[in-house]
């Protein structure tokens, strides 16, 4: 079958990347973030707090959709707010820039993916990117790596609230790109998010294997590339 539209996942899927938001390193050195601007807090409180409002934050948006997600500036305003600041936007948004770049570890292409997305426009196909992510990490990763030009269409859970493998958020997709599901198929190295939405929505999937995809889950897709080569994606 001939597709018209490839909509693809991001991390584990397009882009290698390791972080480690855990390493409590990260947090004490945001914390001197917060200190300069005179919020007063530890690296491990700092941690605590914002764990706790991202909880918050998910349970409301949960009220609206089966898999929700949150924005993370949303989260450090209202613990900023808790300590006594006032942080505004452009502050919030270099902070969760930084918070990024400190809990980042590798970050590349996999081999052909560049080459795979360019040959897919060339052929005239719509592509889109379908990513559970940060609208300050997915673009500015994006970006980094040379292919944000290269989608017809970048959906972000934290933008959308929602998160895949919820249908809605393909439900976004189609609404906000005119993207034809009719015609799709979902490239993703989860079976749990990528081809279980893929699934729930009627398109085909294309499971391939990356160093990041999740073990010990059923794969349950049209097409399935276990060596991670790219270039097998169907066209």
């Amino acid at each position: 079958m001939g597709y018209q539209t490839y909509i693809f996942d991001l991390y584990g899927t397009l882009i290698d990347i390791h972080t480690d938001e855990e390493d409590l390193k990260v947090w004490e050195t945001l914390a001197f973030h917060f200190r300069y601007s005179g919020m007063e807090i530890s690296g491990q409180h700092l941690k605590t707090l914002v764990a706790k409002e991202i909880e918050v934050q998910m349970e409301e948006a949960a009220q609206h959709c089966e898999f929700p997600d949150f924005v993370m500036q949303d989260v450090l305003k209202v613990v900023g707010q808790a300590l006594g600041g006032n942080p505004d936007t452009e502050w919030l948004d270099e902070t969760v820039r930084w918070f990024r770049i400190l809990s980042m570890r590798h970050l590349a292409l996999y081999d052909g993916v560049r080459e795979m997305l360019v040959k897919l426009k060339e052929q005239g196909k719509d592509v889109f990117l379908l990513s559970n992510g940060q609208k300050t990490y997915v673009e500015a990763e994006l970006r980094t790596l040379g292919i944000y030009e290269l989608f017809d269409g970048i959906a972000i859970s934290s933008e959308a609230g929602i998160s895949k493998p919820d249908p809605l958020f393909y439900k976004y997709l189609e609404d906000k790109y005119h993207a034809d599901l009719s015609s799709a198929i979902m490239v993703g190295n989860d079976p749990r998010t990528d081809m279980e939405g893929a699934q729930r929505m009627g398109i085909d999937g294309c499971y391939i294997h990356s160093n990041s995809s999740p073990e010990g889950f059923a794969v349950n897709s049209r097409y399935q590339i276990w060596d991670g080569d790219f270039y097998k994606i169907p066209i």
